[in-house]
């Protein structure tokens, strides 16, 4: 049993509290220096004096002390370790000779770390953090397993590697056009910007390109670059379902001939990318430890049950369970919302909706490409958008959360609860009782909101709109910067408040399993006009006859999972891909 004591640095201030931690520690009260004064003024927790009793984790202020008992740490195969209370990696995924290898694992257990170290951009320590190894000693460490010829290209400067980044976002403060950002790195333009449909942006100002945009222009750098070796952390994010299957097939293409490992979320991409993939468990911030290499469609499933047999570690206390067929749509006679059609003209975009109901208890999905008026319709209901024609139905209490977030309030979560607390309009037991626990809040609470990352602060944010007592919750993409762990428990508890409360909520997403777990029915959006200056929305529809709209125009087919019941995607051109074709069924068919 390995015990593990992790100091969140960002977390400790030591000036603001009465050291609570080194008080009431039972080794320190006889006289042992089981926590002591670090030469930043932080404390230092020494793991072997430690017993493991959680007094300083729970006395904590700030909660920035983990202390964990576990078994599946094995100090021989540590990788990489920042600090002596802090983070640590335990082995490393392999990178295959062709072909492409996921990573699949919850946020802060290392994967990106681990991309890092491949890359050859970090050397690994082998937790000797206080004086790093040479490459002789780390070549030596791996002798004789397969990773010692990849640590050995690199020690020679043979390996060449290109890293597709995870924040996209940052890439605005390259400058220059898009155009000029990939001649930059040595990347012919025009065959990039139009192998992922951004031809007609190549003079266009990185810093006018959209999340969506600056994905593909990080991919096309990516894939347009002469390399051994592709790492691509998360290349779903920002994009819509017809872009995610467009950077699919990209990466198949290139796995054909070149060694790629991908990082992603989206567990249906991903089950459709990889060839094989590396799970990834652990604590938060504390620990992760890569599983050996695993078949495709049984790592997904290994996943979803939570437990690696051959390793015998079980990380999820209850399998994920998807339903066999889709669910029955609740009867008309329990409408609780009604809209009727509305219209919204802008200067190059029109977007006419179809008049819709929403039951009791109906959780809908809003799907379909990006720029087709999807968060302008979920707008025009919360009333942040006047429509051209048509009103927002009436009488209807609204509780709204928007696709792009921004903290202007520095305080924390705790006291945002505080300050609405007597609030009519929000129900703080709810929030205590049922948000905090059910979306992983409770580390968060004395958090600053500004402080938080891009999935925390969607947590929170979800758990706000949810706290308000509502006719219609109107959530735009919360599935935005959360793990497939995070997605699941969201997509779960949305559909579960839903239901207990008799309310109707409208969710825009584009994560198949995502939208599986969460919704009853789906609104489909599609592009009209060859120019897509039209957005046409209709709906809702039965689960299966909205993804049959949806897939049709994507031109791709899904099929059931014998054992999980998971959607998955059929390979193009397969036996059950052209039967399903040929039948105009493209979701939701028989497990196979």
């Amino acid at each position: 049993m390995a015990r593990i004591a992790i100091l969140l640095r960002d977390r400790c201030h030591p000036k603001e509290c009465q050291w609570e931690c080194q008080a009431y520690c039972p080794p320190v009260r006889m006289g042992q220096e089981c926590i002591v004064e670090g030469t930043d003024g932080r404390p230092v927790i020494s793991e072997t004096l430690c017993i493991g009793c959680g007094i300083c984790v729970h006395k904590c202020p700030f909660d920035a002390i983990k202390i964990l008992n576990t078994p599946e740490a094995d100090e021989r195969e540590i990788v990489h370790r920042y600090g002596y209370n802090g983070f640590r990696l335990y082995r490393l995924p392999l990178p295959p000779t062709k072909g492409i290898t996921g990573i699949l694992g919850p946020n802060g257990t290392g994967k990106s770390t681990a991309l890092r170290v491949l890359a050859g951009v970090e050397r690994p320590n082998l937790g000797r953090y206080d004086k790093p190894p040479n490459w002789e000693e780390v070549l030596d460490r791996y002798r004789g397993t397969a990773m010692h010829a990849h640590f050995e290209k690199i020690a020679r400067g043979e390996l060449r590697a290109v890293f597709k980044p995870q924040y996209v976002d940052r890439l605005v403060e390259e400058g220059g056009t898009a155009e000029e950002f990939l001649a930059r790195s040595a990347v012919e333009p025009g065959p990039a910007l139009s192998s992922v449909g951004l031809e007609g942006k190549a003079e266009r100002p990185i810093a006018e390109l959209s999340g969506g945009e600056l994905q593909l222009l990080a991919i096309a750098r990516t894939i347009g670059t002469d390399a051994d070796l592709y790492l691509v952390d998360e290349p779903s994010s920002y994009l819509d379902i017809v872009h995610r299957l467009q950077v699919a097939r990209l990466l198949r293409a290139l796995g054909e001939r070149k060694s790629v490992v991908v990082v992603e979320h989206d567990l249906a991409l991903l089950d459709y990318l990889a060839d094989q993939a590396h799970l990834v468990y652990g604590e938060e911030a504390a620990f992760g430890v890569i599983s050996h290499p695993i078949a495709m469609r049984s790592a997904i499933n290994t996943y979803l049950n939570g437990y690696l047999k051959d390793e015998n570690v079980r990380f999820r206390t209850e399998p994920v369970r998807f339903v066999a067929h889709p669910p029955k749509l609740p009867t008309r006679t329990n409408v609780l919302v009604a809209f009727d059609p509305l219209e919204k003209k802008f200067d190059r975009f029109h977007l006419s909706v179809g008049a819709g109901e929403l039951a009791k208890g109906e959780t809908v999905g809003i799907v379909g490409p990006n720029a087709t008026g999807k968060t302008t319709f979920v707008r025009m209901l919360a009333g942040a958008e006047v429509p051209t024609a048509g009103a927002p139905p009436k009488g209807v209490t609204v509780s709204y959360k928007p696709q792009y977030l921004k903290a202007t309030n520095a305080a924390s979560l705790r006291e945002r609860l505080e300050a609405l607390r007597g609030d009519p309009t929000f129900d703080g037991s709810l929030f205590e009782r049922d948000l905090v626990p059910g979306l992983h809040l409770d580390n968060l609470l004395d958090v600053a909101l500004p402080d938080l990352s891009g999935g925390e602060l969607q947590r929170a944010a979800v758990a706000l709109a949810l706290a308000r007592p509502a006719t219609l919750y109107l959530l735009d993409e919360p599935s935005a910067y959360l793990d497939a762990d995070e997605r699941i428990a969201m997509a779960k508890l949305i559909r579960r408040q839903v239901e207990r409360q008799a309310v109707s909520a409208l969710v825009v997403d584009h994560d198949v399993y995502f939208l599986d777990l969460a919704c009853d029915a789906l609104m489909v959006f599609r592009s009209e006009g060859k120019d897509g200056s039209a957005g046409v929305g209709s709906g809702p529809f039965a689960m299966r006859a909205g993804m049959n709209h949806l897939l049709k125009d994507v031109q791709v087919t899904f099929r059931r999972d014998a054992e999980t019941l998971r959607p998955r995607i059929n390979r193009e051109g397969s036996v059950l891909d052209r039967e399903q074709r040929e039948r105009g069924e493209f979701y939701y068919e028989a497990a196979a």
